[in-house]
């Protein structure tokens, strides 16, 4: 007897201790999102042996209501926010702060990302992506080159043209940001378009969405059901509907994986060699980009070891290799084409070979403005219905 609880002493003394829990809430709208969320969870336990990492997708992350549970109201350890919430998420005390010299271990950041990150002068989470609309188009539509205004590309482009014409998606929500972009470039700065953001519509903006509208192709830009479609304005634009298109930068992925998967030979969709990259601030003469940053934060509640985890797990997100698995796909997989807040990922010669549009993002990017306010996604969602309201709707 005396050597059986010996021996049972001994299996409870020598098991492996259980592993402590981490959950990651992490952004859902990224090309192949799921994927990249096994990547990090392989990659980040296999270093940290010690902790288990849960990694969850919030359905209604953009959901303002709190029985929702949209990404303002959920339970979870690290955060992965949406910049337009990250004032929010300081009035309703959600962050925990980071550690002294935490964020300087991080690498060197885009500065541009960093100023969104330090609403009051001191970091308050981790830039990870960055995202702004940008003007994907055909190499052989010179005229497009070097475009800044709205007169000129209402001057270049031929909608009634067969395979000519603006793509973007201009019903619902989708209209928040655009409306938001001729604020800005209506604006002497970022404060004044957040101001007018909730001013309504006056005549001049509702002309120049007209105006905008007046780009597409017949058909496009105003249906309900195409806006639902995931990728399909980029999809469209692979199949050369329209000279150009207007979108996030990861919305090349779903342009050449349209090529790349769905697309015959004799169809010749777009290659990213045929693509080129232009801004998009297209009122009628303001020069601003916005440019809105997807953050790392580590929830109010968070302390102690599991702070320490927290932090270890972006820092770890934040490695050059790791974003290097992220961007540079496997030969012959599409490259997702975030924009990431770390700036030595831009001279990665892996990720350059990857996807080689990348120094035509940046040097866009760097000459925008970030934006920051209170309650930025209500007053987008507001502005976006008093200007649906009075566009055509398409069925």
């Amino acid at each position: 007897m005396f050597r059986a609880a010996a021996c049972l002493s001994l299996l409870l003394t020598s098991a492996a201790p259980m592993p402590r829990l981490l959950h990651v809430s992490m952004y859902p709208y990224i090309p192949e999102a799921a994927d990249a969320a096994l990547t990090l969870k392989q990659g980040f336990e296999e270093t940290h042996p010690g902790v288990l990492l849960r990694i969850t997708f919030n359905p209604n992350y953009y959901d303002p209501s709190p029985a929702a549970k949209g990404v303002l109201y959920e339970d979870a350890d690290v955060h992965e926010i949406d910049g337009i919430f990250l004032r929010d998420f300081i009035e309703a005390h959600k962050l925990a702060p980071l550690s002294p010299g935490f964020s300087a271990s991080v690498g060197k950041l885009v500065p541009l990302a960093e100023a969104a990150a330090r609403p009051d002068g001191h970091i308050i989470a981790i830039p990870h992506w960055m995202c702004s609309d940008f003007l994907l188009y055909r190499a052989d539509e010179k005229g497009l080159t070097g475009v800044r205004t709205l007169p000129r590309l209402e001057a270049v482009l031929h909608p009634q043209m067969p395979g000519h014409g603006l793509l973007l998606d201009m019903a619902g929500d989708a209209l928040g940001e655009l409306v938001f972009s001729y604020r800005l470039g209506e604006s002497e700065n970022v404060a004044q378009a957040v101001t007018h953001l909730g001013d309504p519509p006056n005549q001049r903006l509702i002309e120049s969405m007209q105006r905008i509208l007046a780009l597409e192709p017949a058909g496009f830009g105003r249906s309900a059901d195409y806006g639902a479609r995931d990728g399909f304005y980029a999809r469209q634009f692979a199949r050369r509907t329209g000279s150009a298109f207007v979108g996030y930068s990861e919305a090349t992925h779903d342009v050449l994986d349209e090529t790349a998967t769905s697309c015959r030979h004799e169809d010749h969709c777009l290659t990213a060699g045929e693509i080129r990259v232009g801004p998009w601030p297209f009122s009628n003469g303001g020069e601003h980009q916005a440019v809105w940053v997807d953050m790392y934060g580590i929830d109010a509640h968070v302390h102690g070891v599991l702070q320490a985890d927290a932090e270890d797990f972006i820092r770890y997100a934040m490695r050059e290799q790791t974003y290097r698995a992220l961007l540079a796909p496997a030969p012959g997989a599409i490259p997702r084409y975030l924009l990431p807040a770390r700036d030595d990922v831009y001279h990665d010669p892996r990720v350059l070979q990857a996807a080689p549009l990348y120094p035509q993002f940046r040097a866009i990017i760097d000459h925008g403005v970030v934006v920051s306010a209170p309650h930025l996604q209500a007053k987008l969602r507001a502005a976006a219905a008093a200007v649906d309201s009075a566009l055509p709707v398409l069925h």
